[in-house]
């Protein structure tokens, strides 16, 4: 694990790695803790990441960027005023949830999908969804293959302790596929694995893909997408089970990205209300006095996250949309009044 400082921001940029044998889950009871208190004592919010490009890395300054970072930053400006007093620390999928229910860190990201087997049984709980998504297939370009169907027998290299993994050994099993699960421990060594043609084929989720096959190769046009969703992935952060007031000061951060987009509430606009503005434009904004108190927040807490961070549609396009290296189309990631399928509560 290695320890970078700089910029008032302190962050852990290292990976745990599950060793053979450890996968055996013991009785994992959620601490009776206040993690808005620890996070306020600590004066930093510690997050999980994982390494996909877009969602979690680093730039050439050493800076941690991504998707889930920012939501990250949008937590620390929210509960401690400085969207740079986060700590990211990048963990594999098979240990995030050890992590936060040994409250080694706050909030776990990094591509978790919300399942009901991680929702009730692992003493965590699904947040909010931040980004929808897909299981998909990538192939090198010269394959034949065309469809999951056409792989039977064949390789598939996917990483081990995910939600990819048991759908593969489903569908596997349901289609008679007999496919081979190339087993790797971190997404890094699964891609690896891929680019060494141990297997045939590398599958995980839709933009994980699309962002590795637009970053990690010269030409893009060496690997090739195959057009069949396997899946649905809702993904989005995990806490903790056992603190409802710290879930809600999470889930309530997401909403306000949302809600900030749907009133087109940015940065360059949050000082140019009227008073003819909206109840819920007003809370956003920092004007209405006792807006954070049920979150056990001030009432500037959504302002920041604008300010900072900015609204859902600027951390989606500055990390993953046309912004970005990536120019992922957002697909299910708009509002719904727009297509997508992201419907906010109101701020009320």
């Amino acid at each position: 694990m290695t320890g970078v400082q700089g910029g008032g921001m302190r962050h852990r940029w290292g990976w745990r790695l599950v060793v053979a044998g450890v996968l055996l889950w013991p009785a994992l009871a959620p601490a009776a803790v206040d993690v808005l208190e620890r996070v306020r004592a600590h004066g930093a919010v510690r997050c999980a990441v994982d390494g996909t490009p877009g969602f979690g890395g680093v730039d050439a300054s050493g800076r941690p960027v991504g998707f889930d970072v920012d939501f990250c930053r949008a937590l620390a400006a929210a509960v401690l005023g400085d969207g740079e007093a986060v700590e990211i620390e990048r963990i594999n999928t098979a240990n995030k949830f050890r992590a936060l229910v040994r409250g080694e860190v706050d909030v776990a990201f990094g591509m978790a999908t919300w399942t009901y087997g991680r929702d009730l049984g692992m003493g965590v709980r699904f947040v909010a969804p931040t980004f929808l998504d897909g299981q998909a297939l990538m192939v090198w370009a010269d394959s034949p293959l065309r469809s999951l169907q056409q792989a039977r027998g064949l390789r598939v290299c996917v990483q081990d302790g995910t939600t990819t993994a048991a759908n593969l050994a489903d569908l596997s099993r349901s289609r008679g596929l007999e496919l081979r699960a190339v087993l790797a421990e971190s997404s890094e060594e699964r891609l690896n694995r891929f680019i060494r043609r141990d297997c045939e084929l590398v599958s995980g989720d839709h933009s994980e893909l699309a962002a590795l096959r637009a970053t990690r190769i010269s030409d893009p046009a060496r690997w090739r997408m195959l057009d069949e969703t396997l899946s649905r992935e809702p993904l989005g952060p995990y806490v903790a089970a056992g603190d409802e007031h710290w879930f809600a000061v999470v889930r309530w951060v997401i909403n306000a990205t949302q809600i900030a987009e749907l009133h087109g509430l940015n940065a360059a606009s949050v000082d140019g209300l009227d008073s003819g503005a909206s109840a819920e434009v007003l809370a956003l904004a920092g004007h209405v006095p006792d807006a954070g108190a049920a979150l056990g927040l001030d009432a500037q807490w959504a302002r920041r996250v604008v300010v900072q961070v900015g609204n859902y549609a600027d951390i989606f396009e500055r990390n993953l949309g046309q912004g970005s290296a990536l120019r992922l189309q957002r697909g299910y990631n708009r509002l719904w009044r727009d297509g997508g399928l992201f419907f906010p509560p109101p701020l009320r």
